[in-house]
């Protein structure tokens, strides 16, 4: 693409404000996913088989997942896990991980899993973990944070005819979008349902089956 890209390393509210202020945009398109890059590198500590705990999308960021497995109280573990993982087992799974820390450090994926995993009965091919994975996620990176801070930018200063294409992956970002679309704004929803991966597409790529544009 020569002089017609240009990559620029920022959460959505850093950039998204300064863009829309100094830039004529024609269309904004906001993937909440996590990089599948990310997901496949056992060293970024986001997998269940990784020998670290990590998760932060952001190498040179201070907090990861080991700062909130380690370090929050059971009643901030059991917030988390109750909003961000909805499940009902969250005092339980807080609970255990609060015993185990209290003999040594937990300092890995594979070690949190194998917590989680006594708590939990595994049911079908998903591992127990996963929604709790995914809460320290969303709490180590401010997630849904940045996605209410990206959509408030474009509510108070809309790209004049832009079209705007958002991409969820679980219902807390779905929530989030909707929320903002049902109000009262300046945003205008194109489509009245949220467009979803055909068949084919889930297919050849796996990861796309709960992703909602």
């Amino acid at each position: 693409f020569k002089d017609r890209f240009e990559a620029l390393k920022g959460r959505f509210s850093d950039l998204l404000p300064k863009l829309l202020q100094k830039s004529e945009i024609s269309g904004i398109l906001a993937d909440f996913g996590v990089s599948s890059l990310q997901l496949d590198k056992k060293e970024r500590g986001f997998s269940f088989e990784s020998n670290n705990l990590d998760m932060r999308m952001n190498p040179e960021a201070k907090f990861s997942a080991y700062d909130v497995v380690n370090g929050y109280s059971q009643a901030e573990l059991e917030r988390i896990f109750k909003e961000y993982a909805e499940t009902k087992a969250y005092r339980r799974v807080a609970n255990a991980i609060v015993e185990a820390r209290s003999k040594r450090a937990i300092k890995s994926g594979i070690e949190l899993s194998n917590i989680i995993g006594n708590v939990l009965p595994k049911r079908g091919k998903t591992n127990p973990a996963t929604p709790l994975f995914q809460a320290i996620r969303i709490e180590v990176n401010d997630e849904l944070g940045e996605i209410v801070r990206l959509l408030d930018a474009l509510e108070e200063n809309p790209p004049s005819g832009a079209v705007v294409a958002l991409i969820t992956f679980h219902s807390l970002e779905d929530r989030l979008v909707k929320q903002t679309l049902k109000g009262e704004n300046r945003v205008e929803a194109v489509n009245k349902k949220v467009i979803k991966p055909t068949y084919k597409e889930k297919q050849k790529n796996r990861r796309a089956r709960s992703a909602k544009l």
